[in-house]
């Protein structure tokens, strides 16, 4: 790397810009903020797919298990980003008796 360096004027020239850049405390700031920012929106992407695989899970077992799903819980279900109570939601979508005792639970 260092002999490219040496070698090519441009690519001396281009080091040295970067190395100009990366000392300043703003540049530094906003390479810190651009790397928080990536690391909130991968987050904010998996939770974001769990969420939705746990949601077609509990809509998965109730359409197994009864073929169709009123709107109105179809409608619950999708509206809900707690990914914990959407878990609790697939274990009873696959034990409920029913989907009236289903839609108590989801209440």
């Amino acid at each position: 790397m260092a002999q490219l360096v040496e070698n090519d004027p441009l690519v001396m020239k281009a080091v040295a810009e970067l190395q100009r850049f990366a000392s300043e405390p703003g540049m530094q700031e906003l390479e810190r903020r651009r790397k928080l920012w990536r690391l909130e929106y991968h987050s904010g992407l998996t939770a974001a797919k769990e969420e939705g695989e746990a949601r077609g899970t509990v809509l998965t077992a109730l359409r197994v298990r009864f073929k169709k799903v009123p709107k109105g819980i179809e409608k619950a279900v999708r509206a809900m980003v707690d990914l914990t109570a959407l878990k609790s939601l697939a274990s009873h979508a696959e034990t409920c008796q029913s989907l009236e005792e289903f839609a108590e639970v989801l209440k």
